[in-house]
């Protein structure tokens, strides 16, 4: 009697399931299923394929090609209203922070408006484009260290690039 009973069971959950139907309105959502913040700005990082680039305006000077890219908790680039600022320093070996002597700022970089930030941003290489003038004679073979702060809904991300110039 014990086995008919069990399956009898079984049966009527079946039965029942089929009946009631699939219902999918209990379903989280995906934003309920990702972790908070997942989607959201982790950290910034500068590529590499950043680099030295002639100043078209004037035929001794370079500027800086540089790439930002800003990525979320699962390490994809991602788009976002910031402000970014860059800073160029001499580049000091053999110490636990690279940077020397700072060579420059430059003006901040306000992304939070749509057409700037469509501007700047190059979807093909999922980040910002920037080319930074530099007012100054670089030293050949000299290394140099580009840092990009970005602040995103009042936290502050930053990277250090370190890079050599060889015209």
């Amino acid at each position: 009697m014990k086995p008919f009973f069990i399956s009898g069971c079984f049966l009527a959950i079946a039965l029942l399931t089929v009946v009631a139907g699939c219902r999918t309105s209990n379903l989280p959502a995906p934003s309920d299923v990702l972790p908070e913040g997942s989607l959201a700005v982790d950290r910034i990082r500068i590529s590499a394929i950043t680099e030295f680039v002639p100043d078209p305006t004037a035929a001794d000077r370079v500027k800086i090609k540089t790439l930002v890219e800003l990525l979320n908790a699962s390490g994809s680039a991602t788009q976002a209203p910031c402000v970014l600022r860059f800073e160029f320093y001499e580049f000091q070996p053999r110490a636990s922070d690279p940077r020397g002597r700072r060579l420059l700022i430059w003006p901040n970089q306000n992304l939070s408006d749509p057409d700037t930030n469509k501007e700047y941003w190059k979807e093909f290489l999922r980040g910002y484009e920037f080319f930074l003038p530099l007012e100054f004679s670089l030293e050949r073979g000299r290394k140099y260290v580009l840092e990009a702060n970005c602040l995103i809904n009042q936290r502050r991300y930053s990277d250090f690039f370190n890079i050599q110039y060889q015209p």
